[in-house]
């Protein structure tokens, strides 16, 4: 009897198979730079990915929308592995290994990650999303936390795995012929977290006639609800430049004077360390979290850190910014570049190519079988 149902197309051999949950402008660049530079390394690269339009409908606070978005990662490296047969794979998120089988976890495995859930998920409630977190993390190669050095919340995980810390190639803009508005930007992606509210009260306490406040990352009627939530007045001087894209926002940075950052808590915190490579003054709260821009903002000038987490304490520091004269801001600027050294794209590479990829991929022509 003929065979009715066609045979389906063996998997095509890649190197790396990327698992990214793509769903955030920071996921997106980090995991597009590193496929970029695999490439550039000569290795073959596929990418498992999901919008998670199916798994929204589930999402009822942080542990179902994790269990909920590991699900579809779950689902998404399934579809992938039938078109790819790949020699590692990269995980982009602890999120993105929890559901997985232990036959995708084992082997040449590598989870790249900002912030761990022990800690930016922490208490009792969500002990189950430690549980799988740590079941996954101890089965997988390598774990690779953002940065320079592992930081304190990555050394938390109770798993015995070796780390690589790979940091995020920051852009370095030259000092010469480079001309400054009286502009500060924020981003406000996610109004609560980024502390939306605090910023605009600090700005309202602090800001000169003549320097306008760019809010990115948020739609003007959105951020409007938001201020009118945390019973917050829009004062004069606010621009919304709504949701842009990376371009736009690097086009923002080129042009203004200082950077405004109101989280309580950062997973890492790209935006920051990427205005300080455009040459901004960074102004900042002591945020917790493995947030590396803190060390450095101290490190050029403490006056621009916060003392403490209020908005009081912000229009302290954010005053302090605007007083800087050009000849301050150019000595900043210039510091600055020579602090993001580390974290550059030649770095990362570097850090692929002898510490990693050795490790994950091995002698050439070994391969795993993934189900």
């Amino acid at each position: 009897m003929r065979n009715i149902f066609p045979s389906m197309p063996e998997p095509t051999p890649v190197d790396v198979l990327l698992v990214s949950p793509g769903t955030t402008a920071g996921w997106r660049r980090v995991d597009g730079e590193l496929a970029e530079l695999l490439a550039e390394l000569g290795l073959s690269t596929a990418v498992a990915s999901t919008d998670f339009r199916i798994a929204g409908r589930f999402r009822r606070g942080v542990v179902m929308t994790d269990l909920a978005e590991a699900f579809a990662m779950r689902r998404a490296l399934t579809r992938a592995l039938r078109r790819h047969r790949p020699r590692a794979i990269v995980y982009s998120s602890p999120q993105a290994t929890m559901l997985q089988p232990a036959g995708r976890l084992e082997g040449a495995t590598a989870v790249r990650f900002d912030e761990p859930a022990a800690t930016n998920r922490a208490g009792p409630a969500r002990a189950l999303l430690h549980a799988l977190e740590r079941r996954a993390l101890g089965r997988v190669r390598l774990l690779l936390p953002l940065g320079v050095e592992p930081s304190a919340e990555a050394r938390v995980l109770d798993v015995e795995r070796p780390m690589v810390a790979l940091p995020v190639g920051i852009p370095v803009a030259t000092a010469a012929g480079r001309t400054r508005e009286r502009t500060v930007v924020l981003y406000a992606g996610n109004p609560e977290k980024k502390g939306l509210a605090r910023a605009v009260s600090a700005w309202a306490r602090s800001a000169p006639s003549g320097w306008r406040l760019q809010v990115t990352g948020i739609e003007s009627e959105r951020g409007r609800r938001h201020l009118d939530r945390h019973g917050v007045r829009e004062p004069g001087g606010i621009e919304w430049a709504g949701i842009v894209a990376p371009e736009r926002f690097g086009e923002l940075l080129a042009r203004a004077s200082v950077f405004v950052s109101a989280s309580r808590h950062e997973d890492y915190g790209l935006a920051q360390l990427e205005a300080l490579g455009a040459g901004l003054a960074l102004v900042t709260l002591p945020a917790s979290g493995p947030y590396p821009a803190l060390a450095l903002a101290r490190t050029l000038d403490a006056r621009l850190v916060a003392r403490d987490d209020s908005a009081e304490a912000l229009a302290g520091a954010l005053e302090a910014a605007l007083d800087l004269d050009d000849a301050a801001r150019a000595r900043y600027a210039e510091r600055a570049r020579g602090l993001l050294r580390p974290h550059s794209r030649e770095e990362l590479r570097r850090r692929l190519s002898e510490e990693v990829l050795p490790v994950l991929l091995g002698p050439p022509g070994v391969s795993e079988n993934r189900q």
